[in-house]
């Protein structure tokens, strides 16, 4: 019995489409590789710049467009930076979430279409805010413990070792301007008298600028969470130097 030989065309033809597959795979892989190393350089990049204004590097994403397609056109359509243990304003320990649309780069640094940033401040973040300190100086220790009350959108502020000094606040925005107006402090659950009363909220009350800001932010909204403060910002364009 004789075993036919497949044709020499036929051959010819499974080899150049093992050729094929194996020239688009290893161009697949190179443009994975391209993709990636791209990817992390742009991030690294930001994360640099960013890292001047925060005092800590940001983690940093590009959204889902290839970051090749992102670097032939030179605008990036989505850029997220989130950030822990930010210091600013009086406060330490700020979590930071900013989105960036339309950034372009350019040989001072970059311009940026808009922005929206929320910045989170925990209970004992806003624990350290020193009452009769001056703008940008953090307290070494707590001031009193600090416990959120988001149904009525206020803190209540628990002074003395014991804790048994309580003074409600109330955060709101006033234009650039965060101020936190006291309510009327207790003792035990009694009210203080007057005179004492006036003593105590004097020194609770308090304001934060938030004048200066970076991106031409504006503050939007301030929010009592369960765990704290969250402050919204938003921006439109604007000018970012390296």
């Amino acid at each position: 019995m004789t075993l036919s030989r497949p044709p020499v065309s036929w051959l010819r033809a499974r080899r150049r489409t093992t050729a094929v597959l194996a020239a688009a795979l290893a161009l697949a892989t190179l443009v994975g590789t391209a993709e990636a190393v791209v990817r992390d350089r742009i991030a690294d990049r930001i994360a640099a710049m960013a890292a001047k204004r925060l005092g800590t590097t940001p983690d940093v994403g590009l959204g889902t467009t290839p970051a090749l397609w992102q670097l032939a056109r030179g605008t990036l359509p989505d850029v997220e930076l989130t950030a822990d243990g930010v210091a600013a304003r009086r406060m330490t320990g700020l979590t930071v979430d900013a989105r960036l649309r339309q950034v372009r780069r350019n040989g001072h640094g970059g311009t940026v279409g808009s922005s929206t940033v929320t910045v989170d401040a925990d209970a004992a973040s806003l624990a350290g805010i020193g009452a009769d300190r001056p703008d940008g100086e953090v307290a070494d220790r707590p001031d009193g413990v600090v416990v959120p009350d988001p149904a009525h959108g206020r803190f209540v502020v628990h002074l003395g070792g014991s804790g048994a000094l309580t003074v409600p606040v109330t955060p709101s925005l006033h234009g650039r301007t965060i101020r936190v107006t006291p309510g009327r402090p207790a003792f035990a659950g009694t009210p203080l008298p007057d005179a004492l009363a006036e003593k105590v909220t004097a020194r609770a009350a308090r304001t934060v600028s938030l004048t200066g800001l970076p991106l031409r932010l504006e503050p939007r909204r301030l929010t009592v969470t369960g765990t704290g403060l969250r402050l919204t910002l938003s921006g439109g364009p604007a000018t970012v130097t390296a």
